[in-house]
């Protein structure tokens, strides 16, 4: 469970942290909590981990996009955090199969893992039918998006994130989507 929690919580560049930080659970235990509701779509079975030589290296967080519409909101987390959501919300990945987390862990970089976690996720697309992929990246991730960009996404939306002292990035969110 704690590589799932890794994953989600490099991927996510601070979200969490801003979302959970300061509650009753510590941020860590609010997403293992998450990971182990199968009512959603956090749940551990919309994850991959990626291996090298028996070591988790990094992973994916993937599922229809649409399966977000059924998740609940946390009860710990006062109504009023919800709006760092916002930007997520305003350019959604409707329709397509969603990756919501991908991380490759930083010892691991630039072997080609980030390519086969998003070849993975388009196999999952086309075993589910979906013919379209999206995903939300910080634009200040550069590393991200270009991976993405080299992979064929585009740019379909983008909207300035909510600041907060516990987030990685500032700037913008953007919405890419590529065709499986």
């Amino acid at each position: 469970m704690a590589h799932l929690i890794r994953v989600c919580m490099m991927a996510h560049g601070g979200f969490n942290e801003a979302l959970f930080g300061g509650l009753d659970q510590s941020v860590e235990e609010i997403v293992e909590t998450n990971l182990s509701n199968p009512t959603l779509t956090d749940f551990y079975e919309n994850y991959w981990v990626a291996h090298n030589h028996n070591e988790v290296v990094g992973g994916l967080h993937s599922f229809p996009c649409d399966d977000f519409e059924n998740d609940i909101r946390n009860p710990l987390v006062p109504e009023d955090r919800y709006l760092i959501e916002s930007p997520f919300l305003e350019i959604d990945a409707t329709g397509t199969y969603y990756i919501n987390a991908l991380s490759v862990f930083p010892e691991f970089t630039r072997l080609g893992i980030g390519s086969l976690l998003l070849e993975l996720a388009r196999r999952l697309a086309v075993e589910r039918d979906f013919t379209e992929l999206g995903l939300h990246v910080f634009a200040e991730n550069s590393v991200a998006v270009s991976l993405y960009k080299k992979h064929g996404y585009r740019e379909m939306g983008r909207r300035p994130i909510i600041p907060h002292p516990r987030m990685v990035y500032s700037g913008d969110i953007l919405l890419m989507t590529c065709n499986v």
